[in-house]
């Protein structure tokens, strides 16, 4: 079922002007970049400094990986070497996994909202939208009814949601997931009711192969192929979105 009102015409009419302009915005995007990056890493010392102390080196690996996921700026527009550096800090947390980090079943533990602090999944996932224009992306899991939603929200005015639900695989521990799209949905201005519904065909699926996960951190790997579960990767931390509160 796919619906469309007219009030999305300004919608495309905007993507096309991104597209044509995308070029000379990458450009200034890079020096944005490069100063934002030289500001993160000197913060990202500075915090690393005062927090080298904490109680456990996992917890020391995830506050370093999450000073390096604020300076990669979710993994919006970076190079493949630094995805390769992100990859390295996500490994040093992943190594660290066991059960008995989480208070309960992994499902009840990621159930609620996540937002997604990085990916290298290809946009909306990492909070851009096209070109400039970027949000806040949330996962939002519901173990009650086994629906799954990724969120990306640009402040009051326009969310987007990716509607899913999902099975968990037997004999995994409950780390391996099989997650089948169902629709991707347009709204405007904090109405319920969407402006645009667009059905995936039957049968898009993807797995998920949960990594890492305790009470506030989760990491997922995602992907149709073992290379892609291998580079599409999800760091998220426990957050309840504003239009929760």
């Amino acid at each position: 079922m796919e619906k469309t009102i007219s009030a999305l015409s300004p919608f495309k009419t905007m993507q096309m002007i991104s597209t044509k302009t995308s070029r000379k915005s990458e450009r200034k995007r890079g020096r944005r970049q490069k100063k934002h990056a030289s500001n993160a890493s000197s913060k990202s010392s500075k915090y690393l400094k005062t927090n080298n102390n904490r109680s456990s080196p996992l917890e020391n690996a995830k506050d370093e990986l999450e000073v390096l996921c604020v300076q990669m700026n979710k993994g919006i527009d970076i190079s493949e070497k630094e995805k390769e550096e992100v990859d390295e800090r996500v490994k040093n947390v992943e190594k660290y996994y066991q059960s008995s980090l989480m208070s309960s079943t992994m499902e009840n533990v990621a159930n609620g909202y996540w937002r997604v602090i990085y990916s290298t999944a290809p946009p909306p996932s990492n909070g851009q939208l096209f070109g400039p224009i970027c949000g806040t992306a949330f996962q939002s899991i519901d173990k009650e009814e086994k629906t799954y939603e990724n969120v990306l929200a640009l402040g009051n005015w326009l969310t987007l949601r990716l509607k899913a639900t999902y099975e968990i695989l037997e004999n995994t521990n409950e780390t391996r997931w099989t997650v089948s799209f169902r629709s991707i949905q347009v709204e405007l201005f904090e109405k319920k009711e969407p402006v645009f519904v667009k059905a995936f065909p039957k049968g898009t699926t993807r797995e998920w192969l949960t990594t890492f996960q305790d009470d506030e951190w989760r990491i997922v790997r995602a992907g149709r192929t073992k290379e892609e579960i291998s580079k599409n990767v999800f760091v998220m931390r426990r957050e309840k979105p504003w239009w929760e509160t």
